[in-house]
């Protein structure tokens, strides 16, 4: 159990690790680096279940039942993942709509 909650923190910094380096290198571009990070961290730290209880990264779970193993299903990750995208787009749109309607005009 120690371990695991220790693999897990560790996926969460990398995840957060790597949606920051991803704002960092969209500074070009203001309105894509929230939406882009945020999906990076939703696909880098959705958790999926696996064999005996314990649970791994979707993306993970994802590659590897779609290319390594054979004749598994890929399906229930891979609609884990979208679903996390498009939890995200809203989240984000719902953002914007709020910041656009309480930003002063001028």
């Amino acid at each position: 159990m120690i371990g695991q909650l220790l693999a897990w923190m560790v996926i969460l910094a990398a995840a957060y690790g790597a949606a920051a380096l991803t704002f960092l290198a969209l500074r070009r571009w203001p309105r894509l680096r929230w939406l882009v990070s945020g999906w990076v961290f939703a696909w880098t730290a959705t958790p999926f279940p696996v064999n005996d209880g314990h649970i791994a990264p979707a993306l993970v779970v994802f590659i590897f039942r779609r290319f390594l193993e054979e004749e598994a299903n890929a399906r229930p990750p891979f609609a884990l993942l979208l679903l996390a995208t498009g939890l995200v787009a809203v989240i984000y749109a719902v953002a914007r709509l709020i910041n656009w309607s309480v930003r002063p005009r001028g």
